[in-house]
């Protein structure tokens, strides 16, 4: 695909301009930028779904373009039926097949037989160069990627919930292996296994796409080129996320040392000007003022969109924050949680992880107060918690600022300074809520229960809708927290920046795991690579107390010692490593400045392991 100049208005709203790129055969895109910069609308017009209000697209006759939408056309279909759709050709032939079969059991021998059976050797060879029955597996391996089971492939379309909806319109895309797929956030609504399948989808596969999405983890598996839309242009970078981000900033520093000389050049021509306008070299003055008329600004990026806020507590709970003993939750026959025992401490950032429909939302809910449930749960002194919903609830009838008032009666000046930390500033804060995208919804919901100042965060999917300044805004917000935190969240990149726990919720159970996700990932990579031979590590039940094996107080205090000392050479490799990030002529070298971000990275999740272990060191001394 050829794109040459493209520009899109909406009225007098200019969405973007001089929009040029190739999309080449098997190319991998990733789509980036702030919520409402136009991705979506840009995606559209490549579809063909929306018009350009100018320049072209160009590709060959026979190039296909498939996108994933809201809608799902599939009234009472079956999803077998409905994902066999893109192979109806398949399923024709397999249908003559079976009528040729049928002709030739009832033909005597002689030339009618003769005529079907050549009929019937080409339909065959049709049907085999075409995947002969593959297809049947296509459907059961995509369905299975993406969560469905056996039993679902017979359901009605019409009986899933709208977030498996969107992931029958997603299966019945990738089915159709257009010759370019465009993905408008694909890993909503997918559980991490979900996630994970997918890349490993896309990475095999050959043809092109393009993928918006705010998820950086999933862009680092996945593309091999990104496409930033900012400023109303686009700007294109080779590599994945992590690498258009050192190249991003190098980028802004050239532009600022272009303008830097644009304006020194600028004064010289002006002082030149001045000097010689009317003296012996007015000649060449008059060609150094044309200079200056045509010479044109150099633009910068403008500054991103920042979310400024941090969580502040009234005041510090107890060390116990919450006991929960045999937490038990059925929806009809229906048993989610059965028998949940766990604890949680001051100063847990706790992931609740497990497959969707798993009961993760459900255990939040508990613990909000928003469910009857059976079992124990016993809270510890002082504990305040806030509960953020993944489906935030507003008044209809409010406007931002009417929404805020009506949960916090604070004076207008202060509601409006709190709005504005969360983006909503000037006419903003007079919006409907009805009208609200689904980021403008989140950050809302945020200010929300920021102003509540819990010491207990309940966080289900925070960075749903969330653009990616706006989760690393969360990200900063959370990390600056004194309180406890557990939350749900399918984003792997930030549940690794948060999480020092891991509680996986499975067939109604909670297995805990010490660390982040990237720890968790290695500890479950290492029970699959070898099964017979468990090895001892921190997966435990949770709530379950282990086995103290008595070390005395000295052993101890040598340990915490020798934790010390490795967070401290942990800290200066960092602190090196940052020095290096900064410097721009690192990004000369494309191999060199990845090798540093990977490292950079490597040595801040294993500080936070360490940091985690000596806190768990202290805490033991401090018992003795």
């Amino acid at each position: 695909m050829i794109i040459t100049d493209l520009a899109k208005y909406y009225g007098d709203n200019l969405i973007f301009n001089e929009v040029t790129a190739n999309v080449g055969p098997s190319d991998k895109i990733g789509l980036v930028g702030a919520n409402g910069v136009g991705k979506t609308t840009l995606l559209k017009v490549l579809a063909g779904e929306e018009d350009a209000s100018r320049g072209q697209i160009n590709h060959g006759k026979n190039y296909t373009v498939g996108r994933l939408t809201q809608t799902l056309e599939a009234q009472g279909k079956t999803l077998q039926n409905y994902l066999a759709e893109p192979f109806r050709g398949q399923i024709k032939l397999a249908a003559r097949l079976r009528s040729l079969e049928h002709k030739l059991a009832a033909l005597q021998p002689g030339a009618a037989l003769e005529k079907t059976m050549d009929e019937y050797a080409r339909a065959q060879l049709h049907f085999e160069h075409g995947g002969g029955w593959d297809y049947l597996v296509a459907i059961s391996s995509v369905a299975s990627g993406l969560g469905f089971s056996e039993e679902d492939l017979n359901r009605s379309v019409d009986s899933f919930s709208g977030g498996e909806r969107m992931r029958v319109n997603l299966a019945r895309l990738l089915l159709s292996r257009p010759s370019l797929l465009l993905l408008d956030e694909p890993t909503n609504h997918l559980d991490v296994a979900g996630i994970q399948w997918l890349e490993g989808f896309l990475n095999s596969r050959k043809q092109a796409f393009i993928i918006v999405s705010h998820d950086r983890y999933f862009l680092d598996k996945t593309v091999t080129r990104i496409w930033e839309l900012h400023n109303q242009r686009l700007y294109q970078y080779r590599g994945n996320y992590s690498q258009y981000l050192p190249l991003r900033i190098q980028r802004q520093a050239q532009l600022e040392e272009s303008q830097q000389r644009q304006e020194q050049e600028k004064e010289r021509l002006e002082a030149f000007v001045r000097k010689f306008r009317a003296g012996t070299r007015a000649r060449q003055a008059k060609s150094a003022a044309k200079r200056l008329e045509r010479m044109e600004d150099v633009e910068l990026f403008e500054a991103d969109p920042t979310l400024a806020f941090r969580f502040e507590a009234k005041r510090q709970s107890g060390r116990d924050v919450a006991f929960l003993k045999d937490i038990r939750k059925s929806y009809n026959s229906n048993s989610v949680l059965k028998g949940i025992t766990a604890e949680i401490k001051r100063g847990d950032r706790i992931a609740l992880m497990g497959p969707n429909g798993s009961g993760k939302s459900t255990l939040l809910k508990i613990l909000a107060g928003e469910l009857t449930y059976q079992g124990n749960l016993r809270w510890g002194t002082g504990v305040e918690p806030a509960y953020f919903s993944q489906n935030i609830s507003l008044n209809p009838k409010n406007d931002v600022l009417g929404e805020l008032y009506e949960e916090h009666r604070l004076e207008l000046g202060v509601l409006r300074s709190v709005l504005a930390r969360f983006l909503f500033t000037a006419e903003d804060v007079f919006k409907r809520t009805t009208m609200l995208s689904g980021g403008e919804k989140s950050r809302l919901a945020l200010a929300k229960l920021l102003l509540h100042r819990p010491n207990f965060l309940l966080l289900d999917e925070p960075t749903n809708h969330l653009d990616i300044f706006g989760r690393e805004a969360l990200e900063n917000a959370l990390a600056d927290f004194d309180g406890t935190i557990l939350f749900v969240s399918h984003d792997r990149y930030f549940i690794d920046k948060i999480a020092h726990k891991i509680w996986f919720l499975d067939e109604g159970r909670i297995t805990e795991f010490i660390g982040n996700f990237s720890h968790f990932e290695k500890t479950k990579s290492e029970e699959k690579a070898a099964p017979e031979t468990p090895k001892p590590g921190p997966k435990r039940r949770a709530g379950e107390t282990a086995k103290k094996t008595g070390p005395s107080l000295r052993q101890l205090e040598r340990e915490r010692e020798r934790l010390e000392e490795e967070i401290n050479s942990l800290e200066e490799q960092k602190a090196n490593l940052e020095r290096k990030l900064a410097s721009p002529r690192l990004y000369e070298s494309e191999a060199k400045s990845v090798s540093i971000i990977q490292e950079y990275r490597r040595v801040e999740a294993k500080l936070l392991v360490q940091y985690e272990l000596w806190e768990n060191i202290v805490d033991r001394l401090q018992e003795r």
